[in-house]
């Protein structure tokens, strides 16, 4: 199951993936995608099951994301997908809202036409999935956002903003679960603004438009922040 690929700097040059990278990198794909729930407890013996292999490179896997706080280890076999408090949800939002607005300006001022024909493809496809299927939804909205970055050229916001997707994706399904769908499939989404926006050459515009989808889940966390007022957690 060990993976090859060719270094960029040398073709004739085969660098060979670790078990434990591959199975770092596909599971924090899983929470920046919202495969899994948070609070939703994972076992390393199930782990191991799925990816075909020994503990340990399960275990390496999940203590580089536990220090990353993508993930937390409760016991000695299990973990638990983090459920953060409604200000460190506020503080991740507030961080993605200046480095992907940041993005989003950048990729208004240099972007292709070709790039931008992408993201428009990568938006129809979360706007359809946005009516029906959350899971799929939260997924084809990170895409669209990971889209972003990349085209933007800048590689340390984009390494910044995957740890906190990484953290935030479990809530980012919640977010599509629980949102009506009318409004997160209506023409009047805050992608299609910034798209305009980019359109038009307008890079503020556009990185206006950025930070005020990213503000969006302010209304999920103080939701979430009430219910736990009332429950006493």
């Amino acid at each position: 199951m060990i993976s090859t690929k060719q270094a960029s700097s040398n073709p004739g040059r085969v660098i060979k993936t670790s078990m434990s990278e591959q199975i770092y990198d596909h599971l924090r794909t899983s929470l920046m995608d919202g495969e899994f729930r948070p609070g939703e407890r994972l076992t390393i013996a199930a782990l191991s099951e799925r990816y075909g292999t020994s503990i340990t490179p399960v275990r390496e896997a999940i203590s580089r994301l536990a220090s990353e706080q993508a993930l937390q280890i409760k016991a000695a076999t299990s973990v638990i997908v983090p459920d953060p408090s409604a200000r460190n949800l506020r503080e991740i939002v507030a961080i993605r809202r200046e480095l992907e607005g940041m993005a989003a300006q950048r990729f208004a001022e240099t972007g292709t036409p070709e790039m931008l024909a992408r993201l428009e493809e990568a938006n129809a496809e979360f706007i359809h999935a946005a009516a029906t299927d959350p899971r799929e939804a939260a997924r084809k909205n990170r895409d669209f956002h990971f889209l972003i970055l990349r085209f933007a050229d800048m590689p340390y916001v984009e390494a910044i903003c995957e740890n906190m997707w990484a953290v935030m994706g479990p809530f980012l399904r919640t977010f599509h679960e629980e949102i009506p769908v009318r409004r997160l499939s209506a023409d009047n989404h805050l992608h299609f603004k910034f798209l305009a926006s980019v359109k038009a050459g307008d890079p503020i515009g556009a990185k206006q438009a950025m930070q005020a989808d990213i503000s969006w889940s302010d209304e999920l966390i103080t939701r979430v922040e009430e219910r736990r007022n009332r429950s006493g957690k």
